[in-house]
C-alpha cells in the first residue's frame, strides 16, 4: 500500500440538486425537440463524459435513455388523452417519425402504440 488515500473506483459522484433541476426541467421542457447531450453536459457545467458518468449514477440510466423514456411517457400520455393520428403524436413526443416511436415503444412497452391504445384506455377525447 503507498499510505496514500483509498481511491474509491466504485461509481463518481451524482449530480448536484441543482444540476438534476436544470437538467430535468430542460428534458420536460423540450421533449418535442432535439435533445442533445451535449446541450445536458453544457447546463450542468461538465464535459460530455463527465456528465454521462455522474448523471448515470444519480439517475441509473444514460441521459439518452432518460430521454428516450420521457418520450414514451408523453406518447403514453398523449396517447390516452387525445385522439390524435400517431403521427402527430411521435412527432410532438420528439421522435423522429411514427415508425421511430413504434419500434422504441414495442422495445421497452411489448405493444405497439396503437394496440397500447386499443387495449389499454378508453376512448380519447376528439381533438
Amino acid at each position: 500500500m503507498d499510505g496514500g488515500a483509498a481511491r474509491s473506483t466504485k461509481f463518481p459522484p451524482g449530480l448536484a440538486e441543482w444540476q438534476k433541476r436544470r437538467i430535468l426541467r430542460h428534458v420536460s421542457e423540450n421533449l418535442g425537440l432535439s435533445i442533445r447531450i451535449e446541450n445536458l453536459a453544457s447546463l450542468a457545467g461538465l464535459s460530455v463524459s463527465y456528465f454521462s458518468r455522474r448523471f448515470r449514477s444519480s439517475f441509473g440510466v444514460a441521459p439518452g435513455q432518460y430521454v428516450r423514456l420521457g418520450r414514451l411517457e408523453h406518447a403514453k400520455s398523449l396517447l390516452r388523452q387525445t385522439a390524435s393520428p400517431l403521427c402527430q403524436i411521435a412527432v410532438a413526443s420528439g421522435f423522429s417519425d411514427q415508425s421511430h416511436m413504434s419500434r422504441a415503444f414495442q422495445a421497452v412497452v411489448g405493444s405497439t402504440p396503437a394496440r397500447w391504445r386499443r387495449d389499454g384506455k378508453p376512448n380519447p377525447a376528439p381533438d
